[in-house]
């Protein structure tokens, strides 16, 4: 452990798989302080968790010999699995094609391209079925192009094992803290929270494993509804075939909205620049301490930071409004501090 007071945000630039650090993050109550633990995935390499899936699903790739050397990968992506997929592509030799929509952000288009990846863009009359639009995409080039491998992020069991091995232990800790009451997961495809379920039930059964899914995302099995401002890699208009709702211990579904006004809010508190997926699964985290008085420490998967959401969330006012929001946990959230000016567990 070290204390980091001037310093809000690392910048390790771990290796996929690699582990990465955590902040503390107190949160007062009335009844007493939470304490949020934020790991911050965005100190993978390629800036977010999707680093862990992407190493998993081509190592699968080439395992059953469907990825041979100079191979040809496709996908389908929103923005983050996109990214590191085109960086690790490069770093093989393989040629890499992404299929995004007119929801991915600027900032992620342009670091794909810059990675040396070929982009798709696929478009819908019905923006509720982008992701499905996009895998069709996935298909029709794949007749198209037989020589290519689908890493599919949807249904490959090996992004869930990798974060088996890697994320679930890793959100136990830091050992200095003692094992967490719970752990908030933000969903997309289910993978991540697949993986860290099957280590936390073996390893810490104790500890409540809450999805943090998104309204109007059917990931967790909720009804698919428009979200104008929907934040990328969280939630999903496809039902996840990498977990299923009871493997969870509970739900929290948070708009859009209020995952971007939590970002605004930690980054003005604290500092920390987090994304949309980040800053629902602290909404949610403080949603549930807020609820349940037994509840006092949760671990926060922060799956990337905000440095691609410069243009979309944080395009708005840092600062804090001078009304606190009308939920109690966004209300708490404006008095969140990093103690001791910031103390960050190093792996």
């Amino acid at each position: 452990m070290r204390q980091a007071a001037s310093q809000p945000s690392l910048h390790t630039s771990a290796t996929a798989g690699a582990a990465t650090p955590v902040a503390v993050l107190q949160v007062p109550l009335p009844s007493r302080t939470v304490r949020l633990r934020l790991k911050l995935e965005a100190e993978n390499r390629y800036g977010s968790v999707k680093a862990r899936t992407a190493q998993a699903l081509l190592d699968s790739l080439v395992a059953q010999g469907a990825l041979r050397p100079g191979g040809h990968v496709v996908e389908s992506t929103s923005g983050n699995l996109g990214i590191a997929l085109a960086g690790l592509c490069r770093e093989r030799g393989y040629r890499c094609t992404l299929m995004v929509d007119a929801t991915t952000p600027a900032y992620s288009l342009a670091r794909m391209i810059e990675l040396g990846a070929d982009l798709v863009t696929v478009d819908t009359a019905d923006p509720i079925h982008q992701v499905h639009a996009r895998i069709d995409a996935v298909h029709a080039f794949r007749l198209h192009h037989p020589d290519t491998a689908w890493t599919d992020q949807y249904s490959n069991p090996a992004g869930p094992a990798a974060h088996a091995t890697t994320t679930g232990p890793e959100l136990l800790g830091p050992a200095a803290l003692g094992l967490p009451d719970a752990v908030a997961i933000p969903v997309s495809t289910g993978g991540t929270l697949a993986g860290v379920i099957a280590h936390l039930r073996e390893h810490a059964p104790t500890v409540r494993v809450v999805a943090v899914d998104a309204v109007g995302s059917t990931a967790t099995g909720g009804p698919l509804r428009p979200r104008p401002r929907k934040l990328p890699g969280f939630g999903s208009g496809l039902v996840s075939q990498l977990v299923r709702p009871d493997e969870c211990d509970s739900i929290i579904h948070i708009t859009d909205d209020d995952a971007a006004h939590t970002c605004r809010v930690i980054r003005a508190r604290t500092g920390l620049s987090l994304g949309g997926s980040a800053g629902a699964a602290v909404t949610a985290a403080t949603r549930l301490a807020t609820e349940d008085p037994t509840i006092s420490d949760i671990a926060c998967l922060c799956p990337d930071g905000g440095d691609r959401y410069q243009n979309s969330i944080y395009a708005a006012t840092a600062e804090p409004p001078s009304t606190a929001s009308d939920t109690d946990a966004i209300s708490a959230l404006y008095n969140a501090a990093l103690p001791q000016g910031g103390i960050f567990y190093e792996p």
